[in-house]
Formats: structure tokens, sequence, C-alpha cells
């Protein structure tokens, strides 16, 4: 009786996978831009570099429009539904923006820097997965 308590259903547990990236996200951005700072900055300017800097900079673009998105929503009535046609188009809208921003980052960080690939690559479906969790009408 106990052991199906503590059983877990394949898409509770596919879930709790998501979310661990989306949390992982932010160290994934962290570590990229510590790494940009400490040891990329230093080196010449090669295309690798280039590269994992551009990847850096769409991933952290894509992570910061979801809270200045958020801010400039058009502001909506949920109990009477009063403008939240209007707010949910306006958040789809910049959602993609953000995916597309971060799909190419993803893209992107694959050419770059070895060191830098599963950082950013997790940045960028951690973000991708909080961008689509956080704005589920």
């Amino acid at each position: 009786m106990y052991l199906l308590a503590l059983t877990r259903s394949r898409m509770q547990v596919e879930s709790d996978i998501a979310g661990l990236i989306a949390l992982l996200a932010p160290v994934g951005l962290i570590y990229g831009w510590h790494f940009y700072f400490t040891r990329i900055r230093r080196e010449p300017a090669g295309w690798r570099n280039r590269i994992s800097v551009s990847s850096l900079v769409l991933a952290s673009l894509g992570a910061l429009l979801w809270p200045i998105t958020m801010i400039f929503a058009p502001k909506a009535d949920w109990s009477g539904y009063v403008g939240v046609a209007q707010q949910v188009h306006f958040v789809e809208s910049w959602e993609k923006v953000a995916a597309r921003a971060l799909l190419v980052a993803f893209v992107l960080c694959f050419f770059g820097r070895p060191r830098l690939i599963a950082p950013v690559a997790v940045a960028c479906l951690g973000t991708t997965l909080f961008w689509f969790f956080s704005t589920i009408p």
C-alpha cells in the first residue's frame, strides 16, 4: 500500500526533469559569463570566442526578455476576463521572440568554445522551459 504512494508517473518524472533543467539555467548563464570575464576577454579574438560570446549574449537576452515582458504586459482582470486576450497575445508574441533567440543561441553554442557548450545549452533549454512554464494561461 505504501509502495503505491511512492511510485511516480512518467509525467511527474518528466516534469521534474524539466523543472531541474529550468532551475539550472541561471547556473549555466553565470558560469558562462564568469568564464568570459576571466578567460575569453583576455585572449585574442578568435572565431570560437566570438561565437561563444554571441551565444551568451543571445541566451542572456532571452532570459532578460521575461521580466521586461511581464512588466510591460497589458493588465488583465482574470476574474471577469477583461483584457485577458490582449495580455495573452502580448506575452505569447514576446515568448516567440525569446524562444527564437534562445534557439539561435543553442545552435551557436555548439560551434563556440568546447568548455561553454554544456553551460550555454543548459541555460538555453532551461530558460526556454521557464518561459513556457511561466506563461501558460
